[in-house]
């Protein structure tokens, strides 16, 4: 049996208490001798009055059942709200919204943590539809034995120490992510297939992607709009069911989805109303896939922000919630990010390093104490550097320095995840179009989304994620005290972090002739050895250090050099 997602507490009362309508259904007998001699009559009343599911699924893969209205509405995206609560083996309840998907058909979704058999009741704001209040069902959920990630170990959630995420079994989730804003939008099926497909070759577990952002058409692909009006309050169902097949296709590939932006689904901003029911209805669209949602998209702290934050949370308590801030630029501290931090529907700490007019002395700055700084805050939660200077191709910056130097640096100052992007715009870039995120379709173009999944950079994520992949990169611990002899130049200054429990450290130097590494914490002598994170190789020579004391390490050559102390011997074989 799978290990069960856990909820926070605070999220289980607040379902509680949305949902005590439903108390009245649960004093169904529900001890195994009334089920075994009503199991025959219960389930024919189920086929025969509700009508049966469209299959029976497996644990955590997503299930809906289709419901018919049999009242009309002007607006049945904002005019009906319709609710539904789902209850399980060992006590599970989960509790969300149901959605419009076009005429008269609304639809229930969800991905059930374990086998066994669930059922569901609606409960409709107009309860005179009978098509719409008080359905109930049962569904039989199997457990998954297929080879997809996702639906072996379950939804993302935090820690139980509260510093990294997991899948739902608690296996540790190494969060490399890619930026594809405007792909879902802008990509037809056998693109986005083929994007799919390369960057599950470079090992990105995670894309990032936008709703409907104006700046990246008034239509999708197929010229369908969003939505019906400026305002955001009449949904186009035929765009987000277009939306939604790119998010299962990356589930069904393994990826999980970022979805950012909420509060701002096309333009900034709609009112708050507004903002609020998008969130409603796309994350009833998406609750039975493996998604993660934020409201903010790039923007300065917002009290909407916290409002879609709050209504997200009202509707799922099984998917995580971050912000994705803009970046204050000259602030010592990730501002934007520490003013969410503390909010109790946020379950880890988003940070922009950002991109800052490209001056690499702040971007470097940012990728390492605004990290630092979130990683120490407490209560603790993870942190994951959602964005950071961006591989354009740049003539002075935005090149894949840029966007490799910022991975390596967060990572090793106390971030747990890095989202890598290619591509980028004038000014920023001059001849830039937006290569992936804006999914530039023109093959003439030097950022054509195809010709920029093959750009060095990418490949140097993959060498990251291997890396990190070979170690217990969970533990890792941010160590900076423990170099001596740091520059005055944020952009030179080398990062270090340990890993908790172990006789182990590892330290990236940007550009750095020698590091004096103080080794006294340590306690046995440690392996030396120097990685190239251009390559994705280690240099062939090795020695150790004796321990305590101070020792000046110097890499194999110019240029940026990973160094790891401890681990195999330096008699040992090469990996």
């Amino acid at each position: 049996m799978k290990t069960p997602i856990s909820i926070p507490a605070q999220h289980v009362k607040a379902a509680s208490r949305r949902w005590a309508f439903f108390g009245h259904a649960l004093a169904l007998s529900l001890r195994p001798s009334s089920l075994a001699l009503g199991a025959a009559v219960f389930f024919a009343v189920v086929a025969s009055s509700q009508g049966a599911a469209a299959h029976w699924p497996h644990a955590w893969e997503r299930w809906e059942q289709t419901l018919t209205s049999t009242r009309n509405y002007d607006n049945p995206y904002a005019d009906v709200t319709l609710r539904v609560r789902y209850s399980g083996p060992e006590g599970r309840v989960l509790a969300t919204y149901g959605f419009w998907d076009g005429g008269d058909v609304f639809r229930i979704r969800c991905a059930f943590p374990i086998a066994g058999t669930w059922r569901w009741e609606t409960e409709c704001s107009d309860a005179g539809n009978s098509g719409l209040h008080g359905r109930r069902g049962t569904v039989e959920v199997t457990p998954y034995r297929g080879e997809n990630t996702l639906y072996r170990r379950g939804f993302l959630k935090v820690s139980d120490d509260r510093r990294y995420l997991t899948f739902g079994d608690g296996t540790p989730f190494l969060w490399m992510g890619d930026t594809a804003w405007a792909a879902p939008m802008r990509s037809n099926e056998d693109e986005w297939n083929r994007y799919l497909a390369d960057r599950r070759a470079k090992r990105f577990p995670l894309i990032q992607v936008a709703p409907a952002p104006k700046w990246a058409g008034e239509t999708n692909r197929d010229g369908v709009v969003p939505f019906h009006d400026e305002a955001c309050f009449q949904g186009n169902p035929a765009f987000w069911q277009a939306f939604e097949r790119k998010i299962q296709q990356a589930n069904e590939a393994g990826f999980v989805v970022m979805l950012i932006g909420l509060m701002e689904p096309v333009n900034r901003y709609p009112e708050s109303a507004a903002a609020c029911l998008f969130s409603r209805q796309i994350v009833a669209r998406l609750f039975g896939n493996f998604v993660i949602f934020s409201p903010s998209f790039d923007s300065n702290f917002m009290p909407l922000a916290d409002e879609v934050g709050r209504a997200t949370r009202d509707a799922t308590t099984v998917h995580l919630i971050t912000q994705h801030p803009g970046t204050p630029s000259r602030e010592p501290i990730p501002t934007y990010t520490m003013k969410y931090y503390d909010q109790p529907y946020l379950d880890f700490a988003g940070v922009q390093s950002g991109h800052n007019q490209g001056n690499r002395e702040r971007c470097a700055h940012h990728a390492s104490e605004w990290m630092l700084h979130a990683y120490r805050h407490e209560p603790h939660k993870p942190v994951i550097n959602l964005e950071a200077m961006y591989d354009g191709q740049g003539e002075k910056a935005w090149q894949a320095v840029d966007a490799r130097s910022h991975a390596w640096l967060s990572w090793l100052s106390g971030a747990k995840g890095y989202t890598y992007g290619a591509g980028d715009v004038s000014p920023k870039v001059t001849l830039g179009n937006g290569g992936i995120w804006k999914w530039i379709t023109d093959p003439e173009k030097y950022d054509y989304w195809e010709k920029a999944l093959q750009w060095e950079s990418a490949s140097q994520m993959q060498y990251l994620h291997d890396f990190l992949a070979a170690l217990e990169w969970w533990r890792l611990e941010p160590a900076p005290e423990l170099i001596r002899n740091q520059p005055e130049a944020w952009a030179r200054r080398a990062v270090l972090a340990k890993i908790a429990g172990r006789d182990r450290a590892v330290a990236y130097l940007p550009d750095n002739e020698a590091i004096e590494v103080d080794v006294s914490t340590f306690s046995v002598p440690l392996a030396v050895r120097w990685f190239d994170p251009v390559r994705g190789r280690y240099a062939p020579a090795r020695c150790s250090v004796e321990t305590p004391g101070v020792h000046r390490l110097v890499p194999p050559s110019k240029g940026e050099w990973v160094l790891t102390l401890g681990g195999p011997s330096p008699s040992s074989s090469s990996p």
